[in-house]
Protein backbone atom coordinates (compact mmCIF):
# COMPACT_ATOMS: atom_id res chain seq x y z
CA UNK A 1 0.00 0.00 0.00
CA UNK A 2 1.66 3.57 -0.81
CA UNK A 3 1.83 5.78 2.06
CA UNK A 4 1.21 9.41 1.67
CA UNK A 5 4.41 11.61 1.95
CA UNK A 6 2.99 13.22 4.16
CA UNK A 7 1.56 10.92 6.92
CA UNK A 8 5.39 9.55 6.30
CA UNK A 9 6.83 12.93 7.30
CA UNK A 10 4.93 13.80 9.91
CA UNK A 11 4.78 11.57 12.47
CA UNK A 12 8.69 11.81 12.71
CA UNK A 13 8.63 15.12 14.07
CA UNK A 14 5.41 15.13 16.90
CA UNK A 15 7.58 15.21 19.71
CA UNK A 16 8.38 18.82 19.51
CA UNK A 17 5.64 21.27 18.50
CA UNK A 18 8.18 23.23 17.15
CA UNK A 19 9.12 20.79 14.68
CA UNK A 20 5.58 20.29 13.43
CA UNK A 21 5.29 24.07 12.90
CA UNK A 22 8.85 23.88 10.90
CA UNK A 23 7.54 20.71 9.03
CA UNK A 24 4.05 22.70 7.32
CA UNK A 25 6.14 25.68 6.54
CA UNK A 26 8.77 23.45 4.79
CA UNK A 27 6.30 21.70 3.03
CA UNK A 28 4.62 24.69 2.04
CA UNK A 29 8.03 26.04 0.87
CA UNK A 30 8.88 23.14 -1.19
CA UNK A 31 5.36 22.77 -2.87
CA UNK A 32 5.57 26.67 -4.18
CA UNK A 33 9.59 26.60 -5.20
CA UNK A 34 8.51 23.03 -7.37
CA UNK A 35 6.37 25.14 -8.96
CA UNK A 36 3.04 23.72 -7.87
CA UNK A 37 0.70 26.99 -8.27
CA UNK A 38 -2.24 27.80 -8.67
CA UNK A 39 -3.30 28.40 -12.78
CA UNK A 40 -3.44 31.80 -13.92
CA UNK A 41 -2.14 33.09 -10.62
CA UNK A 42 0.51 34.18 -12.11
CA UNK A 43 0.91 36.79 -15.24
CA UNK A 44 -2.41 37.40 -16.75
CA UNK A 45 -3.19 35.38 -19.39
CA UNK A 46 -5.81 35.87 -22.53
CA UNK A 47 -8.90 34.08 -22.16
CA UNK A 48 -9.84 32.85 -26.03
CA UNK A 49 -13.75 32.88 -26.68
CA UNK A 50 -15.04 31.34 -29.63
CA UNK A 51 -18.86 31.72 -30.54
CA UNK A 52 -20.58 29.22 -32.80
CA UNK A 53 -23.36 30.52 -34.28
CA UNK A 54 -25.66 28.32 -36.78
CA UNK A 55 -26.12 29.07 -40.24
CA UNK A 56 -29.35 30.54 -40.70
CA UNK A 57 -31.83 27.96 -41.80
CA UNK A 58 -35.09 29.96 -43.11
CA UNK A 59 -36.39 27.02 -45.65
CA UNK A 60 -36.41 24.88 -41.67
CA UNK A 61 -39.96 24.86 -40.51
CA UNK A 62 -44.05 23.75 -41.27
CA UNK A 63 -45.40 25.30 -44.26
CA UNK A 64 -49.16 25.61 -45.39
CA UNK A 65 -49.03 25.40 -49.21
CA UNK A 66 -50.90 24.32 -52.35
CA UNK A 67 -50.19 20.87 -51.42
CA UNK A 68 -51.10 20.78 -47.72
CA UNK A 69 -48.69 21.02 -44.92
CA UNK A 70 -45.06 20.74 -45.78
CA UNK A 71 -42.27 19.79 -43.84
CA UNK A 72 -38.64 21.36 -44.53
CA UNK A 73 -35.43 20.52 -43.29
CA UNK A 74 -32.28 23.18 -44.32
CA UNK A 75 -28.75 21.49 -43.63
CA UNK A 76 -26.41 24.05 -45.13
CA UNK A 77 -27.43 25.06 -48.68
CA UNK A 78 -29.49 21.85 -49.10
CA UNK A 79 -33.40 21.30 -48.33
CA UNK A 80 -35.24 18.44 -47.74
CA UNK A 81 -39.15 18.48 -47.38
CA UNK A 82 -42.17 16.34 -47.57
CA UNK A 83 -45.82 16.86 -48.00
CA UNK A 84 -49.26 15.07 -47.97
CA UNK A 85 -50.20 14.56 -51.27
CA UNK A 86 -49.21 11.36 -53.07
CA UNK A 87 -46.92 10.65 -49.86
CA UNK A 88 -44.47 13.64 -52.02
CA UNK A 89 -40.71 14.84 -51.35
CA UNK A 90 -39.05 18.64 -51.95
CA UNK A 91 -35.34 18.43 -52.44
CA UNK A 92 -33.17 21.17 -53.34
CA UNK A 93 -30.39 23.86 -52.90
CA UNK A 94 -30.65 26.67 -51.81
CA UNK A 95 -28.93 30.31 -53.50
CA UNK A 96 -29.99 33.52 -51.71
CA UNK A 97 -33.55 33.24 -50.96
CA UNK A 98 -34.21 30.73 -53.93
CA UNK A 99 -34.86 27.44 -53.45
CA UNK A 100 -34.19 25.00 -56.58
CA UNK A 101 -34.74 21.15 -56.77
CA UNK A 102 -37.40 18.61 -57.23
CA UNK A 103 -40.72 17.33 -56.16
CA UNK A 104 -41.36 13.87 -56.67
CA UNK A 105 -44.55 11.73 -55.28
CA UNK A 106 -45.84 8.01 -54.97
CA UNK A 107 -46.29 5.68 -57.00
CA UNK A 108 -43.25 6.17 -58.87
CA UNK A 109 -41.27 9.12 -57.74
CA UNK A 110 -39.78 9.45 -61.06
CA UNK A 111 -40.55 11.63 -64.27
CA UNK A 112 -42.36 12.93 -65.79
CA UNK A 113 -45.61 12.26 -64.68
CA UNK A 114 -44.13 11.33 -60.51
CA UNK A 115 -41.78 14.00 -60.55
CA UNK A 116 -40.59 17.32 -61.51
CA UNK A 117 -38.98 20.59 -61.12
CA UNK A 118 -39.52 23.31 -58.68
CA UNK A 119 -38.01 26.85 -57.66
CA UNK A 120 -39.95 28.39 -54.53
CA UNK A 121 -38.66 32.20 -53.71
CA UNK A 122 -38.97 33.07 -50.22
CA UNK A 123 -40.26 36.54 -49.31
CA UNK A 124 -38.27 38.94 -47.23
CA UNK A 125 -39.86 38.43 -43.95
CA UNK A 126 -39.42 34.99 -44.21
CA UNK A 127 -42.87 34.14 -44.01
CA UNK A 128 -43.96 32.34 -47.21
CA UNK A 129 -42.92 31.69 -50.35
CA UNK A 130 -44.18 31.21 -53.89
CA UNK A 131 -42.98 29.38 -56.56
CA UNK A 132 -43.36 27.53 -59.55
CA UNK A 133 -43.71 23.74 -60.53
CA UNK A 134 -43.52 20.89 -63.47
CA UNK A 135 -43.67 17.75 -64.91
CA UNK A 136 -40.38 16.51 -66.02
CA UNK A 137 -37.53 18.18 -65.69
CA UNK A 138 -36.06 21.17 -68.38
CA UNK A 139 -36.98 24.18 -69.80
CA UNK A 140 -40.21 23.62 -70.83
CA UNK A 141 -42.78 25.48 -69.37
CA UNK A 142 -44.11 26.22 -66.08
CA UNK A 143 -47.45 23.70 -64.99
CA UNK A 144 -48.16 25.47 -62.08
CA UNK A 145 -48.10 27.88 -59.07
CA UNK A 146 -47.14 26.86 -55.58
CA UNK A 147 -47.26 29.09 -52.47
CA UNK A 148 -46.85 28.62 -49.27
CA UNK A 149 -47.42 30.45 -45.82
CA UNK A 150 -45.28 29.59 -42.63
CA UNK A 151 -47.22 27.89 -40.11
Amino acid sequence: MKKSWCRFLVPRYTASGHGVLLLVIAMITAVLVAGCTIPGAGSPSKISTTVTTAAPTPWSGSWDSDWGVMVFNQNGDQVTGTYPHDNGKIKGTVSGNTLTGTWSEAPSYNPPNDAGDVVFTLAADGKSFSGNWRYGSGTGKWDGIWDATRK
